[in-house]
């Protein structure tokens, strides 16, 4: 947990890369193949939602099929850093100095100017706030992973605090 902490003030404080970057890269790509038969647009659009799809669903796996919640909160956090990851390709929308895989078009670059939104002001608030939700999906996730780093007693007393307030919440606290 201290290192997806630090990965998360590193991302957070907007220091664009990780490790990580290399293993979204293949989901990126495979996104745009699995959406590219639903038309031009969706298959821009498909690279970033393959790089949430992956992470997205192994959450909901490991916390529903697997039931184990610590894996699930690792996989939330790791959605929140491939919003991060976006982001950054977003904010490079204008610029264009990202290298591409393959060279071609730059997804964000074609989506932005398709929908009006390649002015300096859109593209800067369209990746902060997908920036800011990455923060805060990752601090999500990083929370509940240290739940379950506490002692039986602490963790006890959060899920009590919780669930008394949601009780809905229970599954994901029960390792």
């Amino acid at each position: 947990m201290l290192l997806l902490g630090w990965w998360t003030v590193r991302l957070a404080a907007a220091s664009p890369w990780i490790f990580l970057d290399l293993v979204n890269l293949p989901f990126h790509e495979s996104g745009h193949l699995l959406f590219s038969f639903l038309g031009s647009t969706v298959h821009y659009l498909g690279g970033s939602l393959g790089q949430l799809l992956v992470p997205g669903l192994l959450t909901g796996y490991f916390l529903f099929r697997q039931r184990q919640p610590f894996s699930a909160a690792v996989c939330l956090w790791w959605t929140g850093q491939n919003f991060i990851n976006i982001a950054v390709y977003m904010a490079d929308a204008r610029d264009l100095t990202l290298p591409l895989v393959g060279g071609g078009d730059h997804d964000w670059n074609e989506l932005f100017f398709r929908f009006g939104l390649l002015a300096e002001p859109s593209v800067q608030r369209v990746s902060s706030v997908t920036h800011l939700v990455g923060v805060v999906v990752m601090l999500v996730g990083l929370l509940w992973g240290v739940y379950f780093v506490l002692s039986a007693q602490q963790r006890r007393s959060v899920q009590d605090h919780l669930t008394s307030r949601w009780p809905w919440i229970e599954p994901a606290l029960e390792p």
